[in-house]
């Protein structure tokens, strides 16, 4: 008889089919690389930057943590400008996913006392108009404030939003952490004579003071705003000489760009000593003690405005800066040979080009470069930090006095012509004797208190290309598969042709045996019943009704379907071949798309998942 099936138990199979099949395999397969192109990748690039893994500060100390990030220059109009859509928009899209999730995952596993940017957070910064200026090239005029507005809030999103989403105290800055990215680059405001003011109003309006300094680790961190100090002694493109610095007019009609910086480097030293006294005060928690000895109106008057108690306020305390290493931060690179060696994690060839053109220069020139050694003390710099060049260089330079380290920082963005950003970690430990500091005498400056590593992120362009290595092994698969699979009809037609048309007797006795001997014995009880005196049995009972019949074919009740009630006594094999004859047929090009789908749209929604969450 024929076994009843649940309902349920065919959709079981064919769904235990599916999952085992080759496309499910793929399937399995892309999440897997999409998992480690979109999140795993980075996460492993920036595990192997981790403080303790690199730095060797002894047992007992507790070091200042600080991560420099270099040339994002969010992608606009600007960067690409005869990429057609919607080419544009997705390098846009891909270029803001990979500095969100880089700079993330930095945060989320480094948590850095101090976050600084070097410069050049936009491409057209610089393009974009206000309300009293515009662009200088015609096909940039009509984006103004509003599109830098828009671009403004682009980058908050990715940084200042992230940064914000983490602890705001960490052990070395109980104050809380910072962040600061008002060191201007040439792509936001500029360079030098082709700067406008307005433009530069505007950056200093939303990022800070263009020119600070920031007591950071016990160390005396410098943000100057070279891409305006260049101004003072622009190299001429066409000639390549320089001549600005020699009070010729073209150095007196951009005085109004570079005198504030100018005079930002010849005030630097008592700059820098307020805020090493402030530091001390605040960070080191040291108290005046010569305001313990004064009588409360004494110091009433001491700390009143001269002007309005005539009493001339005391010159403030002497403080030994020495004990606060400088650290310059510069957009633009310090003078060097153009065959010094950048060393070997460089990229883009052995060395920075002397090179210079619209709105650019590699390198600051001779005269501005001594200016800035000049008033900072060399013997007091521990290290320069710059931007511009997108690629990695360490040199030490000879052209001043004593041999100062400069780095320059790669660019975070994978959009800058390079396969393989990053960033740099600086680790500081400077123990500081406050009394001897703030007692004014001369100290030499410790060495030693700077470490440095290079933190490499992820290459954007080869996870593209692992996509692209998977999606033709994908194709190729499916391809192979969908030449080996045999159309369902080809196979129903052969079986039609090999069985036979008409009903055939079939010995069911070893099959059916159980089923025949009940039968018999049925038969028996039957004759016994029926039988006469005589012992004959009636013609009535002799003969078996077809339900009987052992050999009459499948047995027959209630429960089976219509489909198997219309097979007029054929063999199952013929009349399932019929059936399949007049359905249409699967060729393998269609098989093909439909595994293909069938690993697609997975995949495809994963993918739009990973993209979605950032």
């Amino acid at each position: 008889m024929k076994a009843n099936v649940a309902p349920g138990s065919h959709a079981l199979a064919r769904l235990k089919r599916r999952l085992w099949s080759l496309p499910s395999a793929l399937v399995l397969l892309w999440i897997f690389i999409l998992f480690w192109g979109e999140r795993l990748v980075f996460q492993q690039s920036v595990a192997q930057c981790r403080w303790q893994q690199w730095e060797s500060w002894p047992t007992h100390a507790h070091p200042h943590h600080v991560l420099l990030v270099a040339d994002p220059q969010l992608v606009d109009p600007h960067t690409y400008p005869g990429r057609p859509w919607p080419l544009s928009s997705l390098t846009v899209l891909y270029t803001d996913l990979y500095l969100q999730r880089a700079y993330r995952v930095l945060q989320e596993q480094l948590r850095p006392d101090a976050t600084l940017f070097l410069g050049d957070l936009f491409d057209g910064g610089r393009e974009w108009g206000t309300t009293k200026s515009s662009s200088p090239e015609q096909r940039y005029k009509k984006y103004g404030t509003d599109f830098w507005l828009k671009e403004y809030i682009r980058f908050s999103n990715i940084f200042i939003r992230t940064w914000l989403k983490y602890p705001v105290t960490t052990a070395a800055e109980p104050a809380g952490r910072r962040i600061m990215a008002s060191l201007p680059g040439n792509h936001d405001m500029g360079f030098a004579a082709g700067i406008q003011a307005p433009v530069k109003e505007r950056f200093d309006a939303y990022f800070g003071p263009l020119n600070r300094i920031d007591i950071i680790g016990n160390h005396s961190f410098v943000h100057l705003d070279t891409v305006s100090l260049s101004a003072m002694d622009q190299v001429d493109p066409e000639t390549g000489s320089s001549g600005a610095g020699d009070g010729s007019a073209a150095a007196t009609a951009s005085s109004k760009i570079w005198k504030p910086v100018e005079d930002f480097l010849v005030e630097v030293k008592n700059t820098r000593a307020k805020a090493i006294l402030h530091a001390c005060e605040t960070q080191l928690n040291w108290r005046n003690p010569v305001q313990h000895l004064l009588r409360p109106e004494v110091e009433r008057a001491a700390t009143s405005e001269p002007a309005q108690t005539g009493v001339v306020s005391t010159p403030p305390l002497q403080v030994s800066s020495s004990q606060f290493p400088t650290i310059v931060l510069s957009h633009i690179p310090l003078y060097r040979s153009g065959t010094a060696s950048c060393g070997p994690m460089r990229e883009r060839g052995p060395a920075i080009p002397l090179q210079a053109g619209y709105q650019y220069q590699n390198v600051l020139t001779p005269l501005i470069s001594q200016d800035i050694i000049k008033h900072l003390t060399a013997e007091e710099l521990a290290m320069i930090y710059s931007g511009d060049d997108h690629d990695y260089c360490e040199i030490e330079h000879n052209e001043f006095t004593g041999r100062t380290k400069e780095i320059t920082v790669k660019s975070v963005s994978w959009a800058m012509g390079i396969r393989i950003p990053g960033v740099q970690l600086v680790s500081l430990w400077n123990p500081v004797d406050v009394e001897k500091t703030m007692s004014g005498t001369s100290l030499s400056t410790p060495r030693d208190t700077v470490q440095n590593r290079l933190c490499l992120l992820p290459d954007q362009l080869g996870i593209f290309i692992r996509y692209g290595e998977a999606l033709c092994l994908t194709l190729v698969v499916l391809l192979v598969y969908a030449a080996r699979y045999v159309p369902s009809t080809a196979v129903d037609i052969q079986r039609a042709k090999s069985a036979p048309l008409l009903p055939m007797f079939r010995d069911h006795r070893d099959s059916h045996t159980s089923q025949t001997s009940s039968i018999h014995n049925h038969d028996q009880r039957l004759s016994t019943r029926k039988t006469g005196s005589s012992g004959h049995v009636s013609s009535s009972s002799r003969t078996p009704s077809p339900s009987n019949l052992p050999f009459a074919g499948k047995h027959r009740d209630h429960h089976q379907s219509a489909e198997d009630d219309d097979d007029w006594g054929m063999p199952r094999d013929a009349a399932t071949s019929v059936a399949f004859t007049s359905r249409r047929p699967v060729s393998r090009l269609s098989f093909f798309g439909r595994s293909l789908w069938r690993v697609a749209w997975p995949v495809g929604l994963f993918y739009v998942c990973l993209i979605w969450n950032g």
